[in-house]
């Protein structure tokens, strides 16, 4: 395809009178390269025969006829800016582009931020296990619990709550024995910690070992059984159901008749935090704050309930 010669251009005009061509990827380079230009003669070569007109034209001074513009520079440059944006735009206008720009951004971003996280998490770590190290260990008056009542009350944990709760003391009571203190390394930081109940599980019962996370949220509900009837160490957990008479939270977990987990676990929490429980007849602004759907619910039973 023949080159487009457009003859008001300066650029053709140097062109054409023997300058370098710019190889400036901006206008503003490119304007600065036509007045340090370099006389070319491949072109000429083609054109013209190495007679005496060329060899006038060989060692005649090349000067360009025009004086340095800097108004003209500054134009260039400012044809280059609005080259970028418009380049920027287009972009941003593609959504794959818009995405690609995003990840790499966000990507610049977390380079950025890791340094700082892990300096935050590290302090925050230490500032942890400090204030582990200050509280004493837990102490408790029953005996250590031996492989065998661990299973058994794993067995008949569905039996009765009574059940669920001796299972979770017996695992409160087994952590006193156990040794979960933290490890140091020579530097003096945490380094991890050791087995504790999980360590014994594997040792002494391993068939109870893939249910560790279950036997946690039972030690979990005790702890918040102690919270809620104010329990101290050294007395153990087993100690609420043997004494008479038995607490007033703890009349209230036995008398359910469905030996539901969540049953017990949801009624702590919400001793815990009575701000969660809604009340039987709940007020104006409890009820503006139910869903929609809630309040379908509550005025079709309210109208069984009427018309039974």
């Amino acid at each position: 395809m023949a080159r487009k010669a457009y003859k008001h251009s300066a650029y053709w005009y140097a062109y054409h009178n023997g300058w370098t061509y710019s190889e400036a990827k901006t206008y503003a380079g490119k304007y600065l390269d036509m007045h340090t230009y370099h006389p070319r003669t491949s072109e000429r070569l083609d054109e013209e025969c190495r007679g005496r007109d060329w060899y006038v034209w060989r060692q005649a001074p090349k000067r360009f006829d025009s004086k340095f513009n800097p108004l003209l520079l500054c134009a260039c440059a400012m044809v280059d800016i609005g080259v970028a944006v418009r380049d920027k735009i287009s972009k941003l206008a593609d959504p794959a582009e818009r995405k690609r720009m995003k990840r790499e951004l966000m990507r610049d971003l977390r380079k950025l931020r890791r340094p700082f996280y892990y300096m935050r998490e590290t302090e925050r770590r230490r500032e942890l296990a400090a204030a582990r190290r200050r509280v004493t260990k837990r102490t408790t008056s029953a005996p250590m619990p031996t492989p065998e009542d661990i299973l058994s009350a794993w067995n008949a944990r569905k039996e009765s709550h009574e059940a669920m709760i001796r299972l979770g003391g017996m695992l409160q009571d087994l952590e006193c024995y156990v040794d979960n203190s933290l490890r140091f390394d020579e530097y003096g930081n945490v380094s991890g910690r050791n087995g504790g109940i999980k360590e014994w599980l594997q040792e002494n019962v391993p068939e109870l070992l893939p249910k560790y996370k279950t036997l946690m949220r039972y030690k979990a509900m005790v702890m918040r059984l102690r919270q809620v009837t104010g329990t101290k160490d050294p007395k153990p957990t087993s100690a609420l159901l043997d004494e008479t008479p038995r607490h007033d939270v703890v009349m209230r977990l036995l008398s359910e008749t469905k030996p539901a987990f969540s049953r017990i676990f949801e009624t702590l929490e919400h001793m815990i935090s009575p701000d969660m429980v809604f009340v039987d007849t709940p007020d104006k602004d409890v009820y503006r704050n139910l869903s929609g759907l809630r309040k379908r619910r509550r005025t079709q039973r309210r109208v069984q309930n009427t018309r039974a």
